[in-house]
């Protein structure tokens, strides 16, 4: 181009004026200098992609497990819950009769603890999924008593247990739907409960002696029962033994109107140390009312056995002291009250405005329903005068106070 012919003379002249340069090598030189510049080129690893790979898929299967683990837990925890609600509402639509108990895992079990447990209370039951025991289904009854108008589709069965010679009235709960199954009905009386879930009651787990069922068979008659005894029995060996033997019939059929204790030839059988038994009256026996801590640290409120006063407010006044060892008085320390009573009524006045909040619950309770109990034992019943409030729970202080239809609750589970 006419315009950069200057400027390309310029450059021209400048490049002109550059040094030569040469390389003035010898050619092998040169080569071996390159040789040794140039490193070999390393082999690509073309198994590190398939190790990553691996890598990621164990990360990922450790994961998954763990996440799966984790929601089988939450729901193994969920459905625990969800068994408990439904238990506790089915429990509280049966009359309020509550369930303690269940008592609660406080977190989810994995399938195989639970399978090893229900292994194990299999084995340890020995008597098979029907048996009576404390720990049945791991239920156990939230109250001690229980009333007549809590008793919506459950019966109750009463077994005198014993232990140390002390004789324990335990009621246990039959669902209706088990009495259908079992009997078709449920017109069914103590003897027909007796009979049928006697041989089932596990005793030893309860913390009793295995007493049950009596030797013999129980049968009942127009005027009550007849315990027909085989000629080897045990239950007159000792006084001792004896005792036990009436106090535990006594708990055990207390509303039966007489109890006949006969021999094979239906003869009134003839006790070593007694000559021939006279039918026993288990109906009103006098007594005071205490609680007796068992081998298995549980606490029941029991009749005074063998101890019979002559009157309600002589009964009334000795619960406020233990007779022996073995009972414990069911009145608060520091509680004082008189007693009176008429033909029917028995009155008991506390001395100060009695505040049944102020004292442990399970405390008042024994103390309410062990008066109750034995004014009851007497054929009366019992007003409680001077309390802090007119009601107090499920009690009306205005009224004579009702009598559980049974005491020391066991839940029978299927």
């Amino acid at each position: 181009m006419p315009n950069n012919k200057w400027d390309d003379e310029n450059i021209e002249s400048l490049l002109k004026d550059f040094p030569t340069i040469k390389d003035e090598r010898p050619k092998e030189e040169v080569y071996k200098r390159l040789q040794k510049t140039q490193k070999p080129q390393k082999k690509s690893k073309h198994w590190i992609p398939y190790l990553v790979a691996a890598l990621a898929f164990i990360t990922f299967g450790v994961l998954l497990a763990s996440m799966l683990g984790q929601s089988s837990n939450e729901s193994a925890y969920d459905m625990s819950g969800s068994e408990g609600e439904g238990a506790e509402e089915s429990t509280t639509e049966s009359g309020d009769a509550g369930s303690a108990a269940v008592e609660d895992n406080g977190g989810g079990e994995s399938e195989s603890e639970s399978a090893a447990t229900e292994s194990s209370e299999a084995e340890d039951a020995g008597e098979g999924s029907d048996a009576f025991s404390a720990t049945e289904n791991n239920v156990e009854m939230a109250e001690n008593s229980l009333y007549e108008d809590q008793l919506d589709g459950m019966s109750l069965f009463t077994v005198g247990l014993t232990e140390n010679a002390i004789v324990v009235p335990v009621s246990f709960v039959v669902w209706h739907d088990r009495l259908l199954e079992d009997f078709g009905t449920l017109e069914v009386d103590a003897v027909d409960l007796y009979n049928r879930y006697a041989p089932e009651i596990d005793e030893e787990a309860l913390g009793f002696d295995e007493y049950h069922p009596y030797a013999g068979t129980i049968e009942k008659t127009a005027e009550g029962l007849v315990h027909r005894l085989p000629e080897n029995h045990n239950y007159d060996l000792a006084s001792a033994s004896m005792t036990v033997y009436f106090n535990s019939l006594a708990a055990t059929f207390k509303d039966a109107e007489g109890i006949a204790v006969v021999d094979e030839a239906g003869k009134a059988a003839d006790f070593d140390q007694v000559g021939p038994v006279e039918p026993l009256e288990p109906g009103n026996l006098n007594l005071a009312y205490y609680t007796y801590d068992n081998a298995n640290g549980s606490s029941y409120l029991v009749p005074g056995f063998n101890m019979p006063h002559e009157s309600a407010a002589e009964a009334l006044e000795a619960m406020k002291s233990t007779p022996n060892d073995l009972y414990s008085t069911v009145i608060p320390a520091g509680v004082e009250y008189s007693v009176s009573e008429t033909d029917q009524m028995v009155t008991v006045e506390f001395n100060e405005p009695a505040d049944f909040d102020s004292y442990g619950y399970q405390e008042a309770i024994n103390m309410i329903e062990g008066m109750v109990l034995a004014a009851d034992s007497f054929g009366k019943e019992l007003m409680l005068e001077n309390t802090a409030d007119e009601n107090w729970g499920n009690f009306d202080f205005t009224a004579p106070l009702p009598v559980p239809a049974g005491i020391n609750i066991k839940e029978y589970g299927n």
